[in-house]
């Protein structure tokens, strides 16, 4: 009898991917890649998943800044809110905050005006004070007693008697010397003070106060001096006068504060820096109000020029050092007080012009946005982990952190946004969505954004600062989309079966869609309309191609725990 012609065994194969590797936008990736991806996240690695459900907290009119303390705060519009409800009477300038907190102040910029959590008191971090009346000015001791009886001129009095004052007129400038019996001799009192007196002429003052003083007929007493002692109508500074004298002119005392552009705290001192003057500046310790005293002593405040080219571009402060960033320099700040600060410079990628809101630590390591890429910065030079961005180009970067997760919003050339998560703990890039984030801040076990002039919630906390229309956000499209499968495969092998692996919750919908061949359609294949809790398995047979795109979008909650492809061979043709 006959025998019936043999057929060749298929030689096949297959390959299970069940760690996913998150988000990939260059022309060749990992098998357990996508080349994009919406609102998926790494929080279930391995498994691949949607983001959490984020919960708005509440709306604002024109939201100004966020920042986390010992509680939330917020400005909106002129409103200073905080723990959740304005502070009554404290009115800032309509116009986008920066925050720095040191100790238990909120300091404001660039209103350079602070809030103190454990008293409630705010105000003005300067003061400025004009007068309109007589001002007085006579010699005094430190105490601010005065000098009630004294002889003035080039020569010695004769005959004097023993502590006779005399201000010696010959020496530039006047010293005022006292006579001692005993020796026989004119002694120098090495330090005299000036006391000014006027109707409200030290409100809003302190001792030890760097001030600035003009207007006074004696252009002596005029510039930056030290407070030596202070009352509502008088302030004592180093100096020396002739004698007792008067001015009806408007004397105008300040204690100035400078303009920076950014701004952090470390060692119980705020730190700035000036584009337009190339400086920095570091305030008394413990003094955010005092940026100009210097009286010689280690709580001195302190300021240094900068020679570098450019302007700055942010501010941090990480593992005890204070950091200045420009585009291509990393200004680091050594030292303990205003004696042994020390700036050293490092030539390298520094922050991007526009993203200083980049600066975040995560897990001891600083990251932020530079020209070309997203950075990590331990101790010694920034290094490169955006490489799975692809070559699109981003800007304007703002920030936040979540446990491990540095969440970055940046804006692209075409002026979308989008908000990238990079998990450092896994080195994983994901995609979430489109918002257009303006701040973010964390506090407690919540990250706080800021899009579209409302407040929400990364993991949908609305118990703390949630208003009377707090909610969680609707279902949410997502969706994850493989690279390009088939161009890896040598000798015409091809993809003869698919199978997914994924849980559902109640109410989800997931598709499961291919393209073939770049040819632009998606066709779908498979759809899974749960209606409880439960895993499903999808088996596919797609056709023969060269290459192929799996996309698997939906709404809901799921996970996808695993994605099978058989491998066969095909001929050489």
């Amino acid at each position: 009898m006959g025998f019936l012609p043999s057929l060749s065994e298929l030689n096949t194969s297959r390959e299970m991917i069940s760690e996913f590797g998150g988000y990939n936008h260059n022309l060749r990736i990992n098998n357990n890649e996508f080349s994009d991806m919406q609102n998926m996240t790494s929080t279930h690695y391995p498994v691949l998943s949607p983001r959490s459900v984020r919960g708005r907290v509440r709306s604002l009119t024109k939201p100004n800044g966020l920042f986390a303390h010992n509680k939330l705060a917020w400005v909106d519009g002129t409103t200073f809110y905080y723990d959740g409800s304005a502070v009554a009477g404290f009115s800032l300038t309509d116009s986008p905050k920066t925050f720095v907190a040191m100790g238990a102040y909120i300091l404001i910029w660039p209103d350079k005006a602070y809030y103190n959590t454990a008293t409630g008191d705010y105000g003005s971090l300067g003061n400025k004070v004009t007068t309109s009346g007589t001002v007085n000015l006579t010699l005094c001791k430190n105490d601010g007693t005065a000098y009630t009886s004294y002889s003035t001129g080039a020569t010695a009095p004769a005959s004097p008697d023993d502590g006779a004052l005399w201000i010696d007129t010959n020496s530039k400038p006047h010293v005022l010397k006292q006579y001692s019996s005993t020796y026989g001799t004119w002694a120098s009192i090495p330090t005299t003070y000036v006391k000014v007196s006027a109707t409200g002429i030290g409100a809003g003052f302190a001792e030890h106060d760097g001030v600035t003083i003009s207007g006074l007929t004696n252009t002596d007493l005029n510039g930056d001096f030290i407070l030596y002692g202070v009352g509502n109508d008088y302030i004592l500074v180093t100096a020396i006068i002739d004698a007792v004298a008067t001015d009806t002119a408007a004397v105008t005392i300040e204690r100035k504060i400078p303009d920076m552009d950014y701004l952090t705290e470390s060692e119980n001192r705020v730190w700035g820096c000036s584009s337009a003057k190339h400086e920095i500046y570091a305030c008394a310790l413990g003094d955010p109000k005092n940026w100009y005293r210097f009286m010689g002593i280690s709580t001195d405040s302190f300021t240094m020029t900068v020679g570098s080219p450019g302007d700055f571009t942010g501010a941090c402060t990480h593992l005890g050092y204070v950091l200045f960033f420009k585009e291509d320099v990393i200004h680091e700040i050594y030292g303990s007080k205003p004696s042994n600060f020390q700036l050293t410079n490092t030539v390298c990628r520094g922050v991007e012009k526009g993203s200083e809101k980049s600066l975040i630590i995560v897990d001891e390591t600083l990251f932020y946005k530079s020209a070309h890429d997203v950075c990590a910065y331990s101790a010694s030079l920034p290094q490169s982990i955006s490489e799975a961005l692809g070559a699109e180009k981003y800007k304007n970067a703002v920030a936040g952190a979540f446990g491990s997760k540095y969440y970055i919003c940046m804006e692209n050339a075409d002026g979308r946004h989008t908000l990238f998560v990079y998990d450092a703990a896994h080195r994983l890039w994901h995609k979430e969505d489109n918002r257009h984030i303006t701040y973010f801040a964390t506090f407690g076990k919540e990250l706080y954004f800021i899009a579209d002039n409302t407040i929400y919630s990364v993991n949908g906390d609305t118990s703390v600062y949630g208003d009377a229309a707090a909610a969680h956000e609707a279902p949410f499209d997502w969706f994850a989309e493989t690279g390009d499968i088939g161009m890896e495969y040598p000798d015409h092998k091809y993809v003869s079966k698919l199978q997914f692996r994924v849980e559902a919750t109640l109410d989800t919908l997931i598709r499961i869609e291919v393209q073939y061949d770049h040819d632009g359609i998606w066709i779908e294949k498979y759809l899974i309309n749960a209606t409880t809790k439960r895993s499903f398995t999808a088996p596919i047979i797609p056709r023969r191609c060269d290459t192929m795109r799996i996309r698997i979008s939906g709404n809901g909650d799921c996970r996808i725990y695993s994605i099978t492809k058989t491998i066969e061979q095909g001929s050489e043709l």
